[in-house]
């Protein structure tokens, strides 16, 4: 009997040393200075989040289990360079804190994964509906010229729910590759108590086909509130064709239980387009809500990235959000005034690790 157990201690022992694992780091430096100026008040500042990139530092690890599986896990931290903190954090689907310590909040997230069977993911993480934001912004929703400062502003009902970009607590699937077809599901709990125990509870679904330089999705996702669940859909397309990558993208969400205004429309359209070394971005970008006025705002972006290798590069972007029927967005850095434009100069660096 001792020999077939030394035998299977040492088959055991033998597949864990051959099991290979790693563990990555990497991140984003990126720093800008910014001018904005709206309705007489202006101010120039360093943009530590990041204007073509958003900073982060960030650990990502892997392990093959054998037969096509692995586990892996993500932490991912926020930074604002300028002052060497870390970036503001959400503890819950309800609240914000304060930034200053470094937190892993932007992801942090432990997957099982299969190249057949596709990913299982646990922890906090970005939620399916804000990757067409993004995916399909010429800017990457970073920086002066993002879409976010119309997508999310505060014309929307989206922007007052801590659940716009990432949601903790939550349980979310990804699909392996299948002939050009994404997607990602998720569902977040809420851990309240009480009456208002499911508030911040988060359900999202994005599918998407990308081939022959085309690339298509569709989300949709709903925050449960006790005051209203607030819904958001959106639909972004982008065409590759020589050295232009042409982008488009539609969004639209509301809330319940509330009266006008309760919901906002927009859209945008652009593209990035290779000059020398680097490349130029550029959009126009649209949203209005249904209140009686019909407020309104719009966007025009346009910038330039020069890239001094694969992973740095310098950037400038210019952006001039215009208000109409009182909407009072801002771009950041001064106070929102109705009817009053809004621009922004970003001058600024990024490297990436």
């Amino acid at each position: 009997m001792k020999k077939p157990l030394a035998v299977a201690a040492m088959l055991i022992a033998s597949g864990a040393t051959h099991a290979q694992s790693s563990v990555t780091v990497f991140g984003v430096i990126d720093l800008a200075v910014q001018r904005a100026q709206q309705a007489g008040s202006s101010v120039t500042r360093q943009n530590g989040i990041g204007g073509n990139q958003f900073s982060r530092l960030g650990f990502r690890g892997i392990e093959d289990l054998g037969g096509g599986w692995s586990a892996g896990f993500v932490l991912d931290a926020g930074l604002n360079l300028d002052t060497g903190s870390g970036a503001l954090t959400s503890t819950d689907n309800l609240t914000t804190s304060g930034g200053g310590a470094l937190t892993f909040s932007r992801r942090s997230t432990v997957s099982l994964l299969s190249k057949t069977w596709g990913e299982l993911r646990l922890g906090r993480d970005f939620v399916p509906t804000y990757w067409n934001l993004t995916g399909f912004d010429p800017f990457g929703s970073a920086g002066a010229g993002s879409v976010n400062n119309l997508a999310q502003g505060g014309l929307t009902r989206v922007s007052t729910v801590q659940t716009a970009v990432r949601a903790s607590n939550s349980i979310g699937y990804v699909l392996p590759g299948l002939h050009g077809f994404y997607g990602q599901a998720m569902h977040a709990l809420a851990e309240g108590n009480g009456p208002a125990r499911q508030d911040g509870r988060y359900t999202g679904v994005r599918l998407g086909y990308a081939r022959d330089g085309w690339n298509l999705a569709l989300a949709h996702g709903a925050t449960r509130l006790n005051t209203g669940d607030v819904t958001t859909t959106n639909i972004g397309a982008s065409y590759q064709f020589g050295g232009v990558k042409a982008m488009a993208q539609i969004f639209r969400d509301s809330k319940e239980l509330i009266a006008a205004p309760n919901r906002s429309n927009g859209w945008l359209i652009g593209a990035q387009i290779n000059a020398g070394p680097g490349y130029i971005p550029l959009s126009y970008s649209r949203v209005s809500d249904n209140s009686a006025s019909d407020r309104q705002a719009q966007q025009l972006a346009v910038g330039y990235v020069y890239s001094l290798s694969k992973r740095t590069a310098l950037y400038s972007t210019y952006s001039r959000l215009q208000n109409r029927n009182g909407s009072a967005l801002t771009g950041g850095g001064v106070a929102g005034v109705a009817n009053a434009s809004w621009t922004g100069l970003d001058i600024g660096m990024r490297h990436s690790f």
